[in-house]
């Protein structure tokens, strides 16, 4: 039976894990937004690179240079997949942005008191995992990997899809019947100011703000669910369990990357966490650091809302496998970490 100690604990877990995601998950709906109303999809679709390995090397650079953590990444990734950047960048984006952005990395290298091996080996195993799903990516259209937008985007009534790239006014009345409107003064730009059709910047930032809003209230309950699960599992799950793993590196591994699912912690707080595993072998501790930020239950959740099931099931499968692969390898490699 449940203890209050533990019920006073699953609480604490549940808030601490939405309080801590929250700000990157409003940040990722900010930049989301921007996107939507500042990126022109044909420009986008102009100056990426196009071959599937450039786009996915594009994509890793991209998200090195990019601090944000996975709460937020993945409907900026639909919104930059919906503009048309490359399924292979947007992808590897997305995998690899959590975990080599220079916030991470600074916070690894605090974790583990200044040693960069962890922090190395971690961009590593994860932008080998992200470029192996960029590259799969690369060759597929991105409207058959992401889900319409239905219901998810704030409307004016007009009946468009808020992502065109143009104005909603009067060059965009609808007729009725479906008939085509009769044209005004031989053409109805020319009619029209300046102004109604190039969006002022307060306007295009109304859009953002509300698309924004949209993407930040859909996701916000899937983190919610997301943390209750982990809570539990931090809550009830009996201590000993998990550390009867820490004797058998072939035990380690996988039990440390089924545990950094569950727990589903931010990516710029989990190397904290890692750093307290001192009892487990080192690969285990760097199967940790790398799972989590590209597979837990509250990105589970949300590739669910975003994505087809054909790229759920990938996103399930080639991070755990390359993840589970690469520390195996390293626990031969790794000074003491096969003991």
């Amino acid at each position: 039976m449940p203890t209050l100690a533990n019920l006073d604990l699953f609480a604490q877990a549940t808030l601490a894990i939405v309080f801590e995601a929250l700000p990157f998950l409003l940040l990722g709906s900010v930049a989301s937004g921007l996107v939507e109303a500042f990126v022109p999809r044909e420009k986008v679709e102009r100056y990426l690179p196009k071959g599937r390995l450039p786009a996915t090397l594009f994509g890793l650079a991209l998200g090195a240079a990019t601090p944000c953590c996975e709460c937020g990444v993945v409907f900026l990734t639909r919104r930059l997949l919906a503009k048309g950047v490359p399924p292979g960048a947007g992808l590897a984006f997305m995998l690899a942005a959590p975990v080599v952005n220079p916030v991470s990395i600074a916070a690894t290298l605090v974790a583990f008191r200044g040693d960069p091996t962890m922090a190395v080996w971690r961009c590593v195993v994860v932008a080998l995992a992200a470029g192996i799903v960029g590259y799969w990516a690369g060759g597929r259209r991105g409207e058959t990997l992401i889900k319409p937008l239905l219901g998810l985007e704030p409307t004016c009534a007009c009946g468009h899809d808020h992502g065109h790239d143009h104005p909603h006014g009067p060059a965009h009345a609808h007729p009725g019947n479906g008939a085509a409107p009769k044209p005004l003064f031989g053409s109805l730009a020319e009619a029209l100011p300046v102004a109604v059709l190039h969006p002022s910047l307060a306007k295009r930032t109304e859009t953002a703000l509300r698309h924004a809003m949209a993407d930040f209230l859909d996701m916000a309950k899937v983190l919610v669910f997301g943390a209750m699960v982990a809570a539990a599992f931090k809550a009830f799950v009996p201590t000993p369990v998990i550390l009867a793993l820490e004797e058998h590196l072939w035990l380690a591994i996988p039990g440390l990357m089924v545990l950094a699912v569950i727990l589903s912690l931010c990516s710029q707080a989990d190397a904290f966490v890692a750093a307290s595993f001192t009892s487990f072998p080192e690969p285990a501790r760097l199967a940790f650091l790398a799972m989590g930020p590209m597979l837990d239950l509250k990105l589970f959740l949300m590739w669910r809302q975003v994505f087809t099931p054909r790229l759920v099931r990938v996103l399930l499968v080639v991070p755990a496998a390359v993840v589970f692969a690469a520390c195996a390898v390293l626990g031969f490699l790794w000074p003491g970490g096969g003991a």
